[in-house]
């Protein structure tokens, strides 16, 4: 999905990039970061793939918590 900087989506689209950079540099699949963070894997890929137009903090923030990474990581290159 490509999106302009200006379009009030555009941070959902970096924040689920962030995600999946994240999560692949633990290591972890989808399904696993799923079963870490207690949601849905379908969520995990929806997130990661710009799927879903809105996510909540608090999906970012459970991650940040369960990885043990800065929850700033997750908003790089906004």
């Amino acid at each position: 999905m490509e999106i302009n900087k200006t379009d009030n989506k555009y941070i959902y689209v970096i924040v689920g990039k962030n995600i999946r950079r994240i999560r692949k540099e633990h290591k972890l699949t989808q399904a696993k970061l799923a079963e870490l963070i207690n949601y849905d894997i379908g969520t995990v890929s929806n997130v990661e793939n710009s799927s879903y137009q809105t996510f909540s903090l608090e999906f970012v923030y459970i991650i940040s918590k369960r990885l043990k990474v800065p929850i700033t990581e997750f908003f790089k290159d906004i």
